[in-house]
């Protein structure tokens, strides 16, 4: 056996449960005298067997004068706390340790003992749940700083060689449990395809390696459409309504442009939708929103701190961004305001169409002025108003509709004034980030 992507003049921080997979990978690192650490995770979810899984991985660590790291984890706490599975939780907690001992210990890659049979399995979970050429590539032999050795290796080889030369390891008990899907997949439901298709792994194997070949011109097409489609504005992303239209396939192109942002599949045929819809109407993602404007699809991030335009979608909310925290209040009118405070301002709620966009201004873009019936353009404004141009930068726009309501700090629309009568109020109170 052989370990691949390895690099005699690098060091490697290897991922060692205590079972075969892993105790051979680390056996075969030492015969090739690689600068190597090993890196245990206790789950604390079998109790006793998780204890001595630490014990045979550390005492091999002594007898071979290896430094040795372990992180126990209340896995199942975890899980819960977050409402994932236990399996999720255990690998984010797992490659998040990882990650901060690679940074510790200056250590170059971590080598996990991840072999072909795993790969198998994880194409046929993607294509029994859904998924696109992308998931049927199987685990990649690295990303980043995670490499894989041993993915071109077979279970079976892995068996042999454990036996060839006397490596001690230890079952993982759980690994037989049928509640866990992949367990299924793999104790029960490729052995019975096996029966009728005794190649199935070797033929499995090469449709992976195709399946790598082809997800590379089919990535290569992706990110053309990306160049051609998606601009970079700022911190937002701009996709043109029209271009998009007219691509095709329309819903996987879609999806791809789409899907960095943590979209689903589902989404960008929801998006598609969104064509026909009015601007302000959006889909989101936990991290990303996609909003109709005019005749753009603008993708900005939750965290209004890192987006340049934001979904206003009640008349009473706070929001905070680089520059301003902005809040909108609902009040009843009419009402007798004999000063005005400044960086407030009051608007008729019956003229607002919700949800509003706040964004930064832009060059065209224009408004009735209060107290005026003429329109006049934001850029002609700030230069009359002798805004220096760093703050222009910091100026931004409320819009209802396509129309301008309000120029943060400056003036509202005349069109969305408070009158006597107006019984439905809008207070927007602006207080300025001295550090931005």
């Amino acid at each position: 056996m052989e370990l691949r992507h390895i690099h005699k003049e690098a060091s490697y921080l290897l991922a060692v449960s205590g079972g075969i997979d892993s105790m051979v990978m680390a056996d075969l690192f030492l015969q090739h005298s690689m600068n190597v650490q090993v890196v245990h995770c206790n789950f604390s979810l079998r109790g006793e067997e998780s204890d001595m899984d630490q014990q045979l991985v550390q005492a091999w660590c002594n007898r071979h004068n290896i430094p040795f790291h372990v992180q126990r984890f209340n896995t199942a706490d975890v899980a819960a706390q977050h409402s994932i599975s236990i399996q999720e939780a255990a690998r984010v907690l797992r490659y998040t340790y990882f990650n901060e001992l690679l940074s510790l210990t200056s250590l170059d890659y971590v080598a996990t003992a991840h072999q072909q049979d795993d790969t198998i399995e994880t194409v046929f979970f993607h294509f029994l749940r859904g998924t696109g050429i992308k998931g049927m590539t199987g685990i990649p032999v690295s990303n980043e700083k995670i490499i894989r050795p041993l993915l071109h290796h077979s279970k079976k080889e892995i068996e042999a060689y454990a036996v060839i030369h006397s490596i001690e390891y230890r079952n993982d008990s759980s690994n037989k449990k049928e509640e866990y899907t992949r367990n299924k997949l793999r104790n029960t439901i490729l052995p019975l395809i096996e029966e009728s298709f005794p190649q199935l792994r070797q033929t499995m194997s090469k449709n992976i390696n195709r399946f790598n070949e082809v997800n590379e011109i089919y990535q290569d097409a992706i990110e053309k459409m990306r160049r051609r489609l998606l601009e970079q504005r700022g911190q937002d992303y701009y996709i043109p309504i029209r271009k998009l239209q007219h691509v095709s396939p329309l819903q996987t192109i879609t999806y791809e442009l789409i899907k960095p942002f943590h979209f689903s599949f589902e989404q960008a045929i929801e998006l598609i939708r969104l064509f026909d819809s009015h601007t302000g109407a959006y889909i989101q993602s936990h991290s990303h929103r996609i909003i109709r404007n005019r005749e753009m699809l603008i993708i900005t991030s939750i965290d209004t701190s890192a987006s340049d335009m934001i979904v206003v979608n009640a008349s009473s909310e706070e929001i905070s961004c680089a520059d301003f925290t902005v809040s909108f209040s609902r009040l009843a009118g009419p009402l007798d305001i004999r000063s005005k405070e400044k960086n407030v301002e009051w608007i008729d709620c019956q003229q607002l169409k919700y949800p509003l966009l706040l964004r930064k201004w832009r060059q065209g873009d224009y408004l009735y002025p209060l107290g005026m019936t003429k329109k006049k353009k934001v850029s002609r404004m700030l230069i009359d108003e002798k805004i220096a141009l760093p703050e222009k930068e910091k100026i931004w726009v409320l819009e209802s509709d396509k129309k301008i309501v309000w120029v943060s700090g400056i003036r509202i629309d005349n069109r969305y004034r408070m009158t006597n009568t107006t019984t439905d109020i809008v207070q927007i109170r602006l207080v300025k980030n001295t550090t931005a």
